[in-house]
């Protein structure tokens, strides 16, 4: 008797270097249970600080090259020069590129839209005529390329399905959307929300914006909106937290001095470490979020796990996660996050029952849930190629 040869899904992770990208790949992984979909080996290629965050697996294997470990031109040429023959020679039977752009021929391949703002051309106007620029729209006729030749492609949200395949041809591509999971320990229920009148200047209401800065984040206009708050007698302080573009970090640091320049009320922090990130929800009163472009949304639902009332933008794939469990602003209108600020910090109701609901909308994501239908979607894709 013949035994059945081993199938073994091939990972082209050259691409995925910080951030969400290894968030998603090292807990899609940690997650998994590839005997479930029919699988039995999977192997990642990636460079060596990728690859140190992913789990140890009895059925997984991780490969590097030196190219790796370079900018794109060089992980470019070791997916024109290398990977096929790695593929090959593993025997692999899918291909899954979770950083979206590839160069090579192989049936069936899987990508993934982990990216929306070189598809949405009003975003990426914000950052005027710049090395940033080019850089996108390059991107986006590289993704869209890569997009056409994939037999599968996965996507995150409804929203970023919409928008991406309006640039695309009719195509015969699969596609399954599968949105990010959320890690149990940002989760934490929400606490029993006080009145603005029991908080002092020495003891103020709390509100963070946790998020990369960039022009499409609008964190400026977060600054000057909670100015406003401060200056009509509310006791509010607001921290933002994460790195980002320079030009973009600069223009938050003048909104800044601008309106609070010994940053007693208003402070810029740079990027947190993830492992601790959670802290920073659990000690917050409210959560900001007022970007005009997201793919998901990861950490508005980190928010909405950490059980806290939430100010959210109305734009992109935000409404879609959020539901009705927030209070929606125009990321672009200061005197609408104003508002909105304002309704949430004078109502005590408004904050308990907000704080609840998204709390509770959170329990529909997770990782477990993802990572399963992943593996089934890989395992159709096989299937329907065979």
């Amino acid at each position: 008797m013949i035994d059945k040869p081993e199938t073994i899904i091939g990972i082209d992770a050259s691409n995925i270097r910080q951030g969400g990208g290894i968030t998603h790949l090292s807990q899609l992984l940690a997650h998994a249970d590839p005997k479930k979909s029919n699988f039995d080996k999977v192997i990642v290629w990636s460079n060596n600080n990728t690859l140190d965050q992913i789990p140890l697996k009895p059925w997984l294997v991780k490969g590097t090259h030196a190219l790796l470990e370079g900018n794109l031109l060089y992980r470019t040429l070791w997916q024109i020069f290398f990977l096929k023959k790695s593929l090959k020679r593993s025997q692999c039977d899918l291909l899954f590129i979770p950083g979206g752009a590839y160069t090579l021929r192989f049936k069936p391949t899987i990508t993934m839209n982990q990216n929306l703002l070189p598809f949405e051309y009003s975003e990426i106007a914000r950052y005027k005529f710049s090395l940033m620029t080019v850089k996108l729209i390059i991107l986006r006729f590289i993704q869209k390329y890569s997009f056409i030749k994939a037999d599968a492609i996965i996507f995150l949200s409804r929203y970023s399905k919409r928008i991406v395949e309006q640039s695309l041809p009719k195509n015969n591509s699969k596609t399954m959307i599968i949105p990010h999971g959320i890690e149990k320990k940002f989760f934490q229920k929400p606490k029993k929300q006080s009145s603005i009148k029991s908080y002092t200047t020495e003891n103020p209401f709390r509100i963070i914006y946790v998020s990369s800065v960039e022009f499409y984040k609008h964190q400026w206009n977060v600054v000057e909106a909670v100015y406003r708050i401060i200056e009509s007698g509310y006791p509010v302080e607001i921290d933002f937290y994460g790195a980002g573009n320079k030009k973009a970090i600069k223009k938050l640091r003048k909104a800044i001095s601008r309106f609070d320049k010994s940053n007693k009320y208003i402070r810029y922090n740079s990027e947190q470490n993830y492992t601790q990130i959670q802290n920073i929800y659990f000690s917050a009163d409210l959560s900001i979020f007022s970007s005009s472009c997201e793919t998901f949304g990861q950490i508005l639902l980190e928010s909405m796990a950490a059980g806290l009332p939430i100010a959210c933008s109305d734009r992109s794939a935000m409404p879609e996660i959020l539901l009705d469990s927030g209070v929606y602003f125009n990321p672009l209108e200061i005197d609408d996050i104003e508002k909105s600020l304002n309704k949430l910090i004078s109502s005590v109701d408004l904050r308990q029952e907000l704080s609840e609901k998204a709390y509770q909308n959170a329990q529909d994501y997770s990782w477990d849930d993802t990572s399963l239908k992943t593996f089934k979607f890989f395992r159709s894709v096989i299937d329907q190629h065979e």
